[in-house]
């Protein structure tokens, strides 16, 4: 293994030099980052949830992490949408410059920046990322990645699965999806209890014989089961770094990796939250078991981010908060779930204390959330909708518990390399946070650029299935978006270059502190320019996941 990482160090030197990208600092030794640094995302996590949760004694690995360091508002800006927010993070690039603006232009083909993963990889540092939104198709790392969602074709029956009833089964009339199997779907439930799920039951696809499938149900009633999407499982189906490890995922935890679980898309439906939250929490277990077979590797950088509780969130949040709505939401089913978002939160805190005890030695943790959640204007929706706060909590060597400033997502890139003894990009334009700056006692290097060569990223939408996975997920509507016709003879515009000329580097404007308080609700600060609050404005921001996939 070490052979190998310094091997891996040595081509990525010659690439460095190649390029032109000077180093600054010290020399390291080959394939070995100053620090480790694990980075953990919880899509949609806002401390609204969590404070109250450490207060009642909950979350005990988030909290230890919690009173042992720096902790605060991660604020995100609009588009609040997963992919671009992620990409972000995680370029420390404004949207305008890394290319991942909206929906239609959410996979890696669309980036024209360099991310944080290309970096520590050209530096022969072993590098593993898994389930970041927007990291689809996979890119090479040096360790594993498996890519995030939106991905084309990876599931089947409008992304949330159908309610049937035994008659459908009996005489065959199940959607298109399942009619490649439908008596061995019928063979397979027809004993099912009543609230029990089935095993995984593989399938065919119908008018494609070289695709594989897997798909699960819930028995709701006597008469009535659900069925999941059909999840596609054969090798065609490119969603990892190298191209078979998803196969090996699927040998070493005992069942298939599946990259997208069901959306929320429909959340109104009478039996959708009797199956919704128990098959999100099943697939979050799977991609959960597959980053913990990783953990324990002698990695420099790792980054897995859990979607559970925003897929949760979006659906389940007036069930939680039924006074934020109006008199029509059914107080029995407010009842019945409101623990859910709860639940979504302790689930992937059992996580996180998962990962923690399989990554072994000595390294940082770094905890992050792409937005946070609040009520719906839309009182009559009943559904959660993003709010500009998320969460950052950072510990590790060093570091001691205490309130830490508010920061910005961009931040979060240039966090990550200042923690692993790398210099921040003068083009980035995110900072180190504040706060760790004074905790950890030394200021951040500086490098020019880590742009080595032209990335051109396109502008062409995604395709017509990824649009309506995305559509079936809950965060699209309409039909899916066009290229744009070129008049014959007309030449294609020009793809905008990836690399900016380094400029004198100048922080971001910061809006004020907001020290995050121990068992007490949030307030709403003042916001900066790019977090307006008149109330049109936050409206607009609120419900943007429609809004911008408008085509």
């Amino acid at each position: 293994m070490k052979r190998m990482r310094i091997l891996v160090a040595a081509v990525a030197a010659l690439i460095v030099v190649a390029g032109g990208c000077d180093r600054v600092g010290e020399e390291k030794e080959p394939g070995r980052s100053d620090a480790r640094v694990l980075v953990v995302g919880i899509d949609g996590a806002t401390w609204d949830v969590i404070l109250p949760m450490f207060e009642a004694g909950e979350l005990p690995n988030l909290r230890k992490l919690y009173n042992n360091g720096v902790r605060g508002v991660l604020e995100s800006r609009p588009p609040v949408l997963s992919p671009v927010v992620w990409t972000t993070m995680f370029t420390g690039r404004p949207h305008k410059e890394h290319g991942v603006e909206n929906w239609k232009t959410s996979q890696t083909q669309h980036r024209k920046v360099t991310v944080l993963w290309e970096i520590t990889s050209r530096e022969g540092f072993l590098t593993h990322v898994l389930n970041v939104p927007g990291s689809w198709p996979p890119e090479p790392v040096t360790g594993v990645m498996m890519s995030g969602f939106p991905l084309p074709g990876s599931t089947f029956a409008g992304n949330t699965g159908y309610v049937v009833t035994v008659a459908d089964l009996e005489r065959g009339r199940v959607p298109m999806p399942y009619r490649g199997s439908p008596k061995v779907i019928s063979e397979s439930i027809a004993e099912l209890p009543v609230g029990e799920w089935s095993d995984w039951i593989k399938v065919s696809v119908q008018r494609r014989p070289d695709w594989r499938g897997i798909v699960r149900a819930k028995r709701l009633a006597e008469d009535r089961y659900y069925l999941s999407p059909l999840y596609r499982v054969d090798p065609g189906l490119k969603v990892s770094h190298p191209a078979d490890l998803r196969a090996r995922v699927a040998r070493r935890v005992g069942e298939q990796y599946i990259p997208e679980g069901p959306g929320w898309s429909k959340h109104g439906d009478p039996d959708t939250p009797d199956y919704l939250y128990d098959h999100l929490r099943q697939i979050s277990e799977v991609q959960s078991r597959a980053a913990n077979l990783f953990a324990s590797d002698d990695w420099d950088l790792f980054i897995y981010v859990m979607t559970l509780v925003d897929r949760v969130s979006h659906p389940y949040w007036a069930y939680s908060d039924p006074d934020s709505y109006d008199e029509e939401i059914d107080r029995d089913k407010a009842a019945r779930y409101a623990h859910v978002v709860a639940d979504s939160y302790r689930e992937s805190d059992r996580h996180l204390g998962e990962l923690l005890s399989a990554a072994e030695g000595e390294y940082y943790v770094v905890i992050v959330s792409d937005h946070g959640f609040h009520a719906s204007k839309n009182k009559a929706m009943y559904i959660g909708t993003h709010d500009y706060d998320g969460v950052y909590l950072i510990s590790g060597p060093g570091i001691e518990g205490k309130d830490g400033e508010r920061a910005m997502i961009e931040d979060v890139g240039p966090t990550v390399l200042h923690l692993m003894g790398m210099p921040v990009a003068d083009d980035m334009a995110g900072v180190v946070m504040g706060d760790l700056v004074a905790t950890l006692g030394r200021e951040p290097e500086q490098i020019a650029s880590y742009e080595v060569e032209l990335r051109e990223g396109t502008d062409v939408p995604v395709d017509d299935e990824t649009w309506e996975q995305l559509r079936g997920l809950g965060y699209v509507d309409g039909a899916p978006p066009r290229q744009k016709k070129t008049a014959p003879g007309a030449q294609q515009p020009a793809k905008r270059s990836a690399v900016k000329q380094p400029a004198a580097r100048q922080a971001p404007a910061r809006p004020p502190v907001r020290a995050v308080r121990k068992g007490t609700a949030q307030q709403k600060p003042t916001k900066s320019p790019a977090a307006p609050l008149s109330p049109a404005a936050r409206q607009r921001a609120a419900e943007q996941q429609r809004e911008a996939a408008t085509p």
